[in-house]
């Protein structure tokens, strides 16, 4: 009883500030510049390169054959593993069925390696290209490189599937 004598004043008197109707406020409407509809579509854009330049397009190039050849030799050797991991499910650990799967996919492993490096060499250039955008090049150039980098990273991750599918039938 004694908590509500001084609870509702308090309340009646904190809740009358929100109340006031007084004084000149700032509108809490969005202002021009936060429109996304009022965009200068005028401005002028700063050129976007089309195509890499030569010494950067056979680096990638490079990189996107290696990858795709790794891979081939990868979906090649594929079946192989699977049919000696199926041959070694339910198999003791260290048993010989057991081993040769786990040999089969450390070959598979070993074959997916020149994918791995061709990632890593398209990510060592696109960051090289993206610090020189910044700098002031011409734009577009990392945007490129990232689409190759992209379409190997795609690989990667489905090789990576590939194994850990084999290695959790194993277990």
């Amino acid at each position: 009883m004694k908590l509500s004598i001084i609870l509702v004043p308090a309340l009646s008197l904190s809740l009358s500030a929100c109340a006031m109707q007084s004084g000149d406020f700032p509108s809490l409407s969005k202002r021009a510049y936060e429109d996304e509809s009022v965009i200068d579509d005028k401005a002028p854009k700063p050129p976007q390169m089309s195509a890499l330049p030569a010494a950067l397009e056979n680096a990638v190039a490079a990189a996107v054959r290696q990858s795709g050849a790794a891979h081939e030799v990868f979906l090649k050797n594929l079946p192989k593993a699977n049919n000696r991991v199926s041959a070694a499910r339910g198999a003791a650990p260290s048993s010989e069925s057991w081993v040769v799967a786990q040999m089969e996919l450390s070959s598979l492993e070993r074959d997916r390696s020149p994918s791995i490096s061709a990632l890593a060499d398209l990510d060592s250039l696109y960051m090289q290209r993206l610090e020189q955008e910044l700098d002031g090049a011409e734009l577009g150039a990392a945007a490129l490189i990232a689409k190759s980098r992209d379409d190997i990273e795609k690989q990667v991750a489905a090789q990576q599937r590939e194994i850990d599918t084999l290695k959790s039938r194993l277990r």
